[in-house]
């Protein structure tokens, strides 16, 4: 009979402890009214400048269209809300946009700023437009900057890119950096054998490799330009759960697909 007692004291305590954490972590868990507002409208506002193709644009007969769109309306999915995209905002108005509760997020091929992240919050980069190494396809010779010695590397006159490659040459006299005003162009020069690869956008390098260019991009980003979706900072768990639904997109081969169709255009 004491053994009973014991036992069942025991179990008492152990679920006035449970109890006990489980309200503890309620009075610690943030407060987000950008998420109370998602949840209790099922509406996600989506804020974008329309006017960056293929990332958003304006089709001709009215549609809003691009990589972001669709990345905007898979989120919401996954999210179980409805996107409610405003679409006309000028892009050094986006912030401006979130800080006054016009707009939920913010995805419109915005480059992460460490400045900005006292006020705002970032969810993980979706796509780095920053500079890649490209070569001829098939080409084992060069896997990476490391492997530029006793090579020629093309550029885009005055871009990241371009400052990269100079500076690496300043320190390795047997790098000869060639300089041409387009992507287009720089690339061609890749793929006509007229230099041994090219430092070029990453957006310039999946479109040339889509349209049949024999290119092949290797090695990380040279040059990092991180997009990202930026929310207010007082947004914790929207960002949770946008990075969240992120993941599962990476993993389940949506940010493939996503970038076959608007990036490299197959």
């Amino acid at each position: 009979m004491r053994a009973g007692r014991t036992g069942l004291r025991i179990g008492c305590l152990a679920l006035l402890i449970f109890l006990i954490a489980l309200g503890l972590a309620a009075c610690f868990s943030p407060y987000d009214p950008t998420w109370e507002r998602v949840q209790e409208t099922r509406v996600l506002r989506v804020g974008m400048d329309a006017s960056f193709p293929p990332f958003e644009a304006i089709a001709a007969d009215g549609s809003l269209v691009g990589f972001d769109v669709d990345l905007a309306r898979e989120i919401s999915q996954r999210l179980g809300v409805e996107p409610r995209f405003i679409p006309n905002l000028p892009y050094d108005g986006l912030y401006d946009a979130l800080t006054v509760g016009r707009v939920d997020v913010v995805i419109s091929a915005l480059v992460i700023n460490p400045a900005r992240t006292a006020d705002f919050a970032y969810s993980s980069s979706y796509f780095d437009a920053g500079h890649v190494l490209v070569v001829r396809k098939g080409d084992q010779a060069i896997r990476s900057m490391g492997d530029l010695s006793n090579h020629s590397l093309a550029v885009v006159l005055g871009t990241p890119g371009d400052r990269e490659a100079r500076e690496r040459a300043r320190r390795s006299r047997d790098l000869v950096v060639v300089q041409y005003r387009t992507p287009a162009r720089t690339l061609d020069a890749v793929r006509a054998g007229e230099v041994d690869g090219a430092l070029v956008d990453h957006v310039s390098a999946l479109q040339a490799i889509g349209a049949g260019s024999p290119l092949a991009i290797v090695g990380e980003p040279v040059v990092e330009v991180p997009y990202a979706v930026a929310m207010r900072d007082d947004s914790q768990r929207l960002l949770g759960a946008i990075n969240g639904a992120l993941k599962k997109m990476k993993d389940d081969g949506t940010f493939d697909r996503l970038v076959t169709e608007w990036l490299k255009g197959d």
